[in-house]
C-alpha cells in the first residue's frame, strides 16, 4: 500500500433479506461506490480511481431448511454467489483486475437444540481468479476451502 493523499467515496448499500417461506431464506446485497483520488503526492493521479476498489459489489444467498419435526434435527442447506466488480491495479489506472464472481455453499445439521454440526465451502468450483494486482505482480484469490464447525450453545 502507497500513501496517496485524499481519496473521495460516495455510495450506496443495499441489504434484503426476506423469508419466502418457513423453510426458504433469501438475502440479497449490493454495493455501488463512486471513489476517485482527490489529492496525490504525484499529482497526476488527480480523478482517477483508487486501486483495488470496485465500483460494483453484489451478493445473493438462498438456504433451504428440512425441518426435523422432533424425529431429528433440521437439516440446513445454502447457497449463494458473490461477485466483485473490476478494480484497478495502480493509481495510475493503467492495470485492470477483472470482475469476477464466486459461488458458496453450506451444510449445516442441528444434532440437539444446542449442538449444530456445518460444513461450509467458498469458491465451491475452485475458481483460479487473480484477486487484485500490484507493481505489475497479479495476486490470485482463495482456491476453494472447506471448513467444518461443531457448535455448543448454553
Amino acid at each position: 500500500m502507497e500513501q496517496i493523499g485524499k481519496v473521495g467515496v460516495r455510495g450506496i448499500e443495499l441489504e434484503g433479506k426476506a423469508a419466502i417461506n418457513d423453510r426458504v431464506n433469501l438475502t440479497l446485497a449490493y454495493s455501488y461506490w463512486d471513489a476517485e483520488i482527490r489529492e496525490d503526492g504525484t499529482g497526476g493521479n488527480i480523478g482517477n480511481w483508487p486501486s483495488r476498489v470496485p465500483r460494483h459489489l453484489a451478493s445473493a444467498w438462498l438456504d433451504y431448511t428440512v425441518p426435523g419435526d422432533g424425529k431429528r434435527g433440521d437439516l440446513t442447506l445454502g447457497g449463494g454467489v458473490r461477485y466483485i466488480g473490476q478494480t484497478h491495479g495502480d493509481e495510475a489506472n493503467t492495470v485492470s483486475v477483472a470482475a469476477y464472481t464466486l459461488v458458496d455453499a453450506a451444510v449445516s445439521y442441528k444434532v440437539t437444540p444446542d449442538v449444530t454440526l456445518a460444513v461450509n465451502a467458498t469458491n465451491l468450483f475452485d475458481r483460479k481468479y487473480v484477486a487484485s494486482s500490484y507493481f505489475g505482480t497479479e495476486y490470485y484469490g482463495d482456491r476453494r476451502k472447506v471448513v467444518g464447525t461443531l457448535k455448543y450453545s448454553w
